[in-house]
């Protein structure tokens, strides 16, 4: 398992965001901090199954007569 390193990040929130994370902080009993390092892990494998199929499109082989 890969070592995760922390580092704090000075991010703004917009009022609806930040009442949607501390929304789902409560609901999860969760800290913020969690809660927006699962939603960015889950966005990345997300965007990354999204551009595997975008790529395999691309490599299928399609003849038309």
């Amino acid at each position: 398992m890969q070592k995760i390193k922390r580092t704090t990040a000075g991010v703004t929130f917009e009022s609806d965001v930040l009442e949607f994370i501390d929304s789902l902080a409560r609901d999860e009993q969760r800290s913020r901090s969690f809660i927006v390092n699962s939603v960015m892990r889950w966005y990345g494998k997300w965007l990354a199954e999204q551009k595997a199929k975008v790529e395999a499109k691309r490599q299928e082989t399609v003849i038309q007569r």
